[in-house]
């Protein structure tokens, strides 16, 4: 009698075991899979910022390049011309003006391209925004009459400045002046550039490059 009693217990043993296992097995499942959940929208959500920051990157190169690329090619133009004004022991102080206000120029483009960047994402650095805004605003004062124009004797050539094809120019040589869009500054850098060309007897080659510049 006492091994038909012993029975059942030791029945009831192996099942508990059983269900032991099941459950230890249920638990480890249920944790792989919300380890594996987790790893999947972290890799998923990498991923996307990753194409998210691809695609900003290539609309931002392809901007940035096609709005720079000519005032870049001047500047390289304008360097060249410095390099063969010293191999000629030519000193030229409108070359030196015209290079210096051509990357004025060029910084003024970056801080614009930045200005619209900021403008369509929000979330850019409020102060860097601010700052611009503030830089464009003390320009705007010293450049402005009182009629709202540029005040030509202050900002179309600083003081004391060589006389030259500088003194003709009928354009604010100041970069962030509003009196002229960037495009238009950049045309009369350019046209600048061309009149120094003739001046110092450069190659035609050379206008006829600056004169491709200007048409595109």
């Amino acid at each position: 009698m006492s091994w038909v009693k012993s029975v059942p217990s030791s029945g009831d043993d192996v099942f508990d075991e059983e269900e032991d296992d099941l459950s230890l097995q249920n638990k480890e499942w249920r944790t792989n899979m919300e380890k594996r959940a987790k790893e999947g929208y972290r890799d998923g959500a990498d991923a996307g910022k990753e194409a998210s920051l691809q695609h900003g990157f290539n609309a931002g190169y392809r901007e940035g390049a096609a709005k720079m690329v000519a005032i870049g090619q001047l500047k390289g133009i304008l360097s060249a011309m410095q390099c063969w004004c010293q191999q000629q022991h030519l000193n030229s102080p409108l070359l030196r003006q015209l290079l210096q206000d051509v990357v004025k120029h060029e910084e003024a483009m970056v801080r614009n391209m930045e200005m619209e960047m900021a403008k369509l994402h929000p979330q850019a650095n409020v102060r860097d925004v601010t700052d611009h805004m503030e830089d464009l605003a003390v320009w705007g004062a010293d450049c402005a009459s009182e009629e709202g124009d540029c005040a030509m004797k202050d900002c179309s050539r600083e003081e004391g400045a060589e006389e030259g094809i500088f003194s003709s120019l009928s354009v604010c040589r100041n970069p962030t002046c509003d009196t002229f869009s960037l495009e238009q500054r950049l045309g009369q850098l350019m046209k600048t550039c061309l009149e120094l060309v003739a001046e110092l007897g450069l190659p035609e080659e050379l206008s006829h490059h600056i004169k491709q510049l200007m048409s595109t």
